[in-house]
């Protein structure tokens, strides 16, 4: 195992920057993820750390080596790639432990250590079988288990779950984090998926046009976005814009659908345009005339709802843009369209974005 830290790293690909002086440590044995959408440098970035590009400038240090110029091939590493990459003529036993061969172990050391890999990943009745005779979820532990077979100092998985179905993922998800925690091996994992990111990491680096938005563990990322890119990426949420209007001892006042909301003053604001979020299921359908005195109160009409099984989302026009979502309970979900319905959630739940 070992650590790896990124120091400076800029990416250019003719005119266009890719990565804009990234600094970034990943510690050792954690599970971290790149989270972001198509073109925002993660997969860049799993790139340069395995070798198969060059950074323009900056350092790639491996544990106490630097290994910016180093080939892939002596970085270490370990790989699995979206399509998993077995191969289609060898049986599953022979694609594990197809790198021991090509390092010359011996045969008995590396039959011992393929059964030990089949016994981690859950599969000891298939090293006779070939990749077309398992299914997808099957492959893609194959694929791990053929990864770690010499142990390598990172591993780095570029969004190998992506070609499978929703049930079979989430049932993935678990089994990947299960090995990696076993191996205790430093983890790099590459994906556009919150909830994979939220479900797997130890630490997540959100991701944007190049740049670090923001890192942390799933809870504060949700919880505490700092960046509306980060707040609208992350899970579901509502963007109220509004004005800053000056404040109320401890809080911020804050204008929007012709209604002052409080914001809890943790930094100051400039007066002027900003932006609030707050979760869905934060919200809460209120008596405008009872509400307890630290919430904030916004009237709507109900515009649409949609069942979800365990939960009803509801729909509530307000006076913005879009109407704002509310997440409840289906028995305590309003049914008539169009009728007028207050809002409204604590205080301390209300979370100031920078635009």
């Amino acid at each position: 195992m070992s650590h790896v830290n990124l120091s400076k790293v800029v990416k250019r690909f003719g005119d266009f920057t890719a990565l804009h002086e990234l600094d970034l440590d990943i510690k050792e044995g954690e599970f971290l993820t790149l989270l972001g959408p198509s073109g925002c440098g993660k997969t860049t970035t799993l790139r340069l750390i395995a070798g198969f590009i060059q950074p323009t400038q900056g350092t790639i240090m491996l544990g106490e080596e630097d290994v910016t110029q180093v080939a892939p091939q002596h970085r270490e590493i370990g790989m699995v790639f979206q399509d998993y990459a077995l191969f289609p003529h060898m049986t599953i036993a022979e694609n594990i432990g197809f790198g021991l061969k090509e390092r010359k172990y011996p045969k008995a050391d590396i039959a011992a250590r393929v059964g030990e890999l089949l016994d981690l990943i859950h599969l000891p009745e298939v090293g006779d079988r070939y990749p077309a005779e398992v299914s997808g979820g099957q492959q893609q532990r194959i694929a791990v288990a053929r990864a770690v077979a010499y142990p390598p100092k990172v591993l780095l998985m570029d969004e190998p779950l992506g070609a499978l179905d929703l049930k079979l993922r989430e049932t993935m998800q678990v089994e990947l984090r299960r090995i990696q925690q076993e191996l205790k091996i430093t983890t790099v994992y590459v994906t556009h998926d919150q909830t994979e990111a939220m479900n797997m990491s130890d630490r997540i680096v959100v991701m944007n046009t190049g740049r670090i938005e923001q890192m942390g563990s799933a809870e504060g990322i949700y919880n505490s976005p700092e960046t509306r890119f980060v707040a609208d990426f992350v899970g579901q949420i509502n963007l109220l814009d509004g004005e800053v209007t000056g404040t109320d001892g401890d809080h911020i006042l804050v204008r929007t659908a012709d209604t002052d909301i409080r914001v809890i003053q943790k930094n100051g604001a400039p007066i002027g345009p900003t932006c609030v979020g707050v979760r869905p299921e934060q919200l809460q359908l209120v008596s405008s005339d009872s509400a307890p005195p630290d919430f904030n109160v916004l009237q709507g009409k109900l515009v649409g709802r949609t069942f979800a099984g365990n939960l009803t989302r509801l729909f509530i026009e307000i006076g913005l843009d879009k109407p704002v979502v509310i997440e409840c309970k289906p028995q305590d979900a309003p049914t008539e369209i169009g009728i007028d319905l207050s809002i409204g959630w604590p205080i301390e739940q209300s979370t100031l974005l920078n635009k």
